[in-house]
């Protein structure tokens, strides 16, 4: 593996077009989270989480799992982290480019881009980096998760018609996302939570990287022993809950 290049992945859910995506370390890079918040140690993998955190995040877990994910992961954030925009959209863009014409040859037609499974826009030259990126490849479809809800006020002009934001909520930011009227992402312990809430769940993210509503998605992952989100999930794992998976089609 070169050292030098940003590493790209494809996503495992089962979608008409594949989704590619390139994340950062959970938690080390994702400034404005709060409920969610969890770290895998960098040499260790070993899970710390927040003093606020409600329910831990699954893509900590990953790299708390999968020795090879965490240090894909630190490798890209070594790569940009201390990068200006422009130095962050080369490196993406060049790094991107193989993948994405490879992929249009042979299938003939673009994948998503997803911008992290793990991670966030970590700061204002990232974000906007990555709308750089989006601009470029136009018109393949851009999308995210985020909690940096502040960015994407400050900047809203700035993001282009093929980039689909979604406002993750449980972050330091939440108060901006009512207010604003954005669309979000909202985990839920329960069925009965997402239906009280007005939510349609989304099991394979095409709510996130399609216009519409605001959703939810079930608590999954593995979580803090004796915690709320514990016993919720285990409440789930009963009523035949298996996580994000290609079964998931067949939850109630």
């Amino acid at each position: 593996m070169n050292d030098n290049i940003l590493k790209w992945n494809f996503g495992n859910v089962k979608l008409p077009t594949r989704i590619m995506h390139l994340s950062l370390p959970s938690g080390h890079s994702c400034p404005a989270a709060h409920e969610c918040l969890s770290k895998a140690h960098m040499d260790t993998g070993k899970i710390t989480d927040g003093d606020h955190t409600r329910y831990r995040c699954y893509a900590a877990m990953q790299e708390a799992r999968h020795t090879h994910v965490r240090k894909q992961r630190w490798q890209n954030f070594l790569l940009l982290k201390k990068k200006s925009r422009k130095q962050m959209f080369i490196k993406l863009l060049t790094s991107l480019k193989p993948h994405h014409e490879r992929y249009m040859k042979n299938h003939n037609q673009r994948p998503f881009i997803r911008a992290h499974v793990g991670g966030d826009f970590f700061n204002k030259a990232y974000f906007l980096a990555w709308m750089d990126l989006a601009k470029a490849y136009a018109p393949t479809w851009f999308y995210a998760y985020t909690k940096r809800i502040d960015l994407w006020m400050n900047y809203e002009s700035e993001i282009p018609p093929n980039f689909e934001l979604n406002a993750s909520r449980g972050g330091k930011y939440d108060f901006l996302i009512d207010e604003n009227k954005l669309k979000s992402a909202e985990v839920v312990f329960s069925y009965d939570e997402a239906q009280q809430k007005g939510l349609e769940l989304d099991h394979d993210d095409s709510k996130a990287y399609t216009r519409g509503q605001s959703f939810a998605q079930l608590l999954h992952g593995t979580q803090p022993k004796e915690s709320d989100a514990s016993k919720a999930l285990t409440l789930l794992k009963l009523s035949g809950w298996t996580g994000y998976n290609s079964d998931t089609k067949n939850v109630p």
